[in-house]
């Protein structure tokens, strides 16, 4: 089946997926299925020594870390911003070992087990579908399974090409409540005709995807590659944006969703809205910046007058 029809998931197993060069990845999976039921307190201790040696073993994607946050915050002080990417790869690293909990989750286990505010705006997303605008954040896995519980809808899904028994394993994690995970190549057109069917649509819209279709505007002050799309597909389909992100307690192994009022976002000018769009994402991250996934280059395209910002 050509990529333009294929769609991910639910994926089907192959007994190809248990060849001898993926025993280390099967491996990997247990673990974390034992540590869906090893309780907080050890998955946290676990969390805790990897994101230390993380930071030691890959001092590059740290530096990035650094960058975005220096880039981002300039006026806070440089202790408050290493408490900021402590507490980034503590999280990030406790969310990857939450996974086993996510993917073995029963339908409504996740919704019980997950604080929400703003319960209103997400009672009025499940009677009135429309797009879902967050960021990849740290708890963006659990929240987007939970939504799924409840939310019927679509979503873009990057492959893990190299690796088809993480393809397999995530791809029946994003799609096993009924949500159409659809490749990047897609495009938006499966996505605006399921949002004008009555579906919702998971757009994650903070990435930096290249200058191709992306226009510069500003992000906390940064000029910053953005996709002004998302108040287009709005005005399309005539369906709300529904702002929210997820985001992890790592004291408690809590997860949370912060629902923002709709917005109208504009779909005119591509610069205003692009600016819009980086605008609302500014407002979800604000509260607590520890939980965007700052190891992103979330600057890695540059204006022409610009040289690379992570250049060492």
């Amino acid at each position: 089946m050509s990529p333009r029809r294929a769609a991910v998931g639910p994926p089907v197993f192959r007994r190809g997926l248990l060849a001898p060069r993926y025993w280390p990845t099967w491996l990997g999976i247990g673990l974390l299925r034992l540590l869906a039921v090893g309780g907080h307190p050890l998955r946290r201790t676990v969390a805790r020594a990897l994101a230390g040696l993380y930071r030691r073993l890959n001092p590059r994607r740290a530096g990035i870390i650094a960058t975005n946050l220096r880039l981002c915050f300039p006026h806070q002080t440089a202790a408050t911003r290493e408490q900021w990417l402590r507490q980034y790869l503590d999280r990030h690293m406790l969310a990857l070992l939450d996974l086993g909990r996510v993917r073995c989750a029963g339908r409504g286990e996740l919704t019980r087990q997950t604080e929400v505010e703003g319960q209103a705006i997400l009672d009025r997303l499940r009677a009135e579908p429309g797009l879902i605008l967050t960021v990849h954040s740290v708890g963006l896995e659990w929240a987007a399974a939970m939504l799924a519980e409840t939310v019927l809808g679509s979503t873009i899904y990057k492959p893990f090409a190299r690796n088809p028994v993480i393809d397999w394993w995530f791809g029946g994690m994003r799609t096993r409540h009924g949500t159409e995970a659809l490749p990047r190549e897609r495009g938006m057109g499966p996505h605006l005709r399921a949002l004008r069917s009555g579906r919702s649509f998971f757009y994650i819209a903070d990435e930096d995807l290249g200058a191709e279709h992306s226009v510069f505007a500003p992000f906390f002050g940064v000029e910053k590659a953005t996709l002004p799309l998302a108040g287009k597909l709005a005005r399309a389909s005539r369906r709300p944006v529904y702002p929210v992100i997820g985001q992890l307690d790592e004291t408690t192994g809590q997860y949370r969703l912060r629902f923002l009022e709709p917005v109208d976002l504009p779909a005119g000018n591509d610069r205003e809205a692009a600016a819009a769009i980086n605008r609302v994402i500014e407002d979800l991250v604000i509260d607590d910046p520890a939980q965007l996934m700052w190891s992103l280059k979330y600057f890695k395209t540059t204006p022409p007058d610009e040289a690379d910002r992570y250049r060492d």
